[in-house]
């Protein structure tokens, strides 16, 4: 039985124990392929969650597959990708961290594009394989697809050339109506921001635009100048050095320069992409409430304000110096970390304008995550990462405080964590408590 939604769905195109990737037709007959996650998964505490930010971080990657509409309400939530971005349904699917299987399909003549005469839209919930037994998703998934077998929907027509993924797309008019039970009346259907700023993946759906496609990355030009930067303020013997395996800071070098103590003495992996976009902070982001089982940190080495963490999580010094203090704080379990990173303070020497905090932000590991500037003084980024073949959930704030009277902007604030996908908006509380701490 084929999923409602305001398209005309031809087949399936795969299948996984949480939802099924479908080909259809838009009103205007473009052609899309739609994820539907199952309705009786979606009641599931996490699920509805993950399957949002999955689509939004899917949307605002390094290499991103933007969505052209989605309906996260709807008691089958359903995300919908033009054909010209490729397999996007099922890259969804795989991000969740689900197994997934590609449909047996018989590829029909590429002249003959699907009957107009396909069975209307029904209101009965879209079926997928049984629901996995389990409260929330999976943390294990398969890298995400680069490539493989022709689409099966590659050749029922040729690229429409008016649908580009920087182009507006055309209203649904029959974007179904779905009762919403995490916000009192959100819209039908929304349109993705794949570069957008200050979104937030598991918020409430409201109708947004698709921007035109980013600038090409500049990578290399920004991690040039941060070494450059770095190289002069080392030979004035102002940068402290990391010695052993980098987590521990040899004591700073006596000196009058004006270089931030132990900042990276060599560029990072994947730095965030510059200049930040604008946006602001995330009003949606949730905060601590009474209900959580959380702790709050007071007498952390280093740091002259207070951490607020779960309850399971432990905080240890990992390196410290004049002005500079690092913390590696998270949940493990037996001697692994399954949750959490790292919390970094260190000075930033006068004057700590603009130009000195760009060249301290990009000397930042941030995988690659587009900055959104949420303040005058603060950037994020938010990304979904593999490692050792899991999908997690990355988060990353850099931000410039006031730590004394004066008034001067003199602190770099760095807090770089990781965790399970399902569990993004504890790493936000966290991101959030912290900004209301320090003003940022």
């Amino acid at each position: 039985m084929q999923p409602e939604g305001p398209y005309r769905f031809t087949h399936a195109l795969g299948g996984s124990p949480v939802g099924k990737a479908w080909a259809a037709i838009d009103e205007q007959g473009r052609f899309v392929t739609v994820a539907v996650l199952d309705a009786t998964v979606a009641a599931t505490a996490g699920w509805r969650e993950a399957f949002s930010g999955a689509a939004d971080l899917l949307a605002r990657s390094a290499d991103p597959t933007p969505y052209t509409y989605a309906d996260f309400s709807a008691a089958a939530p359903w995300v919908a990708y033009s054909a010209e971005v490729g397999p996007g349904a099922e890259k969804l699917f795989r991000a969740l961290g689900v197994d997934y299987t590609p449909a047996p399909t018989t590829v029909p003549p590429a002249s003959a594009p699907p009957s107009v005469s396909a069975p209307p839209l029904v209101s009965a919930p879209p079926l997928v394989s049984a629901p996995p037994s389990v409260s929330a998703p999976p943390l294990v998934s398969a890298p995400p697809v680069s490539g493989g077998a022709p689409a099966p929907w590659a050749v029922q027509a040729a690229p429409i050339p008016s649908q580009l993924v920087s182009a507006a797309p055309h209203p649904i008019s029959g974007a179904p109506a779905s009762p919403a039970p995490v916000t009192s009346s959100p819209p039908a259907a929304h349109v993705s921001p794949a570069n957008g700023p200050g979104t937030d993946a598991f918020v409430a759906p409201v109708r947004r635009i698709t921007p035109s496609a980013r600038p090409p990355r500049r990578t290399g030009l920004w991690i040039g100048i941060a070494a450059l930067v770095l190289v002069v303020l080392a030979g004035a013997g102002g940068v402290a050095l990391w010695n052993g395996s980098g987590d521990t800071p040899a004591d700073v070098a006596a000196s009058t320069s004006a270089a931030p103590p132990t900042m990276p003495t060599t560029p990072p992996q994947s730095p965030g992409i510059e200049p930040p976009q604008g946006g602001k902070w995330p009003t949606q982001w949730p905060r601590f409430t009474e209900r959580d089982n959380v702790r709050t940190l007071t007498n952390l080495e280093g740091l002259a304000f207070p951490v607020k963490v779960p309850m399971d999580w432990t905080c240890t010094l990992a390196g410290k110096a004049e002005g500079f203090a690092k913390h590696n704080c998270g949940r493990s379990a037996s001697g692994e970390s399954t949750m959490g990173g790292e919390l970094i303070v260190r000075n930033c020497p006068q004057p700590c304008d603009e130009q000195r905090q760009t060249v301290m932000r990009i000397a930042e590991e941030a995988w690659g995550t587009r900055w959104t500037r949420s303040g005058q003084s603060a950037t994020y980024g938010e990304a979904l990462i593999n490692v050792d073949g899991e999908q997690r959930h990355a988060l990353i704030v850099v931000a410039y405080y006031r730590s004394g009277p004066d008034g001067l902007t003199d602190r770099q604030f760095v807090l770089r964590l990781t965790g399970p996908v399902q569990e993004a908006n504890q790493l936000r509380r966290i991101a959030t408590y912290l900004r209301d701490v320090l003003v940022f």
